[in-house]
């Protein structure tokens, strides 16, 4: 099944499928909240779940970057984000589970890709098992 979503404001729309979700609504709010100079999506997926699909759906995986200043600092730090979204259609929520990764920071700090790789190794590894036990959470 389908509907028309508005693009833009409304600027355009478009006929999709009602079970497609657009994980970068969430990534633009995270990179409000973080006071993100510039921000950038990298990658969009659909991730398998180890929890069954009929308690918790499996989530949409967003990697991206974005460029913040924290803290009345002069330069901004390059930071590594990785956000699983899962939609909970039957309590009209949407649950997102996200990690800020730090690459280059002002004081001269930079992670080495095997870092990264770690990290997003133990991210996708608790995006997976994610599992939501008690619905009434959402009420």
């Amino acid at each position: 099944m389908s509907s028309q979503r508005n693009l833009f404001g409304g600027a355009i729309t478009v006929v999709l499928p009602l079970a497609l979700i657009d994980a970068s609504f969430h990534f633009d709010a995270l990179a409000h909240d973080n006071d993100a100079v510039s921000r950038t999506v990298h990658s969009i997926e659909s991730l398998e779940s180890l929890a069954s699909p009929e308690t918790t759906p499996s989530p949409i995986l967003l990697e991206g970057s974005q460029q913040i200043a924290k803290f009345n600092r002069q330069f901004e730090d390059k930071v590594h984000i990785l956000l699983a979204l899962y939609r909970v259609t039957g309590k009209n929520v949407d649950l997102v589970l996200s990690a800020n990764i730090p690459i280059t920071t002002e004081a001269g700090g930079v992670l080495g890709s095997d870092d990264l790789n770690s990290s997003k190794e133990a991210f996708l590894a608790a995006a997976r098992s994610l599992k939501i036990a008690d619905f009434g959470l959402f009420a």
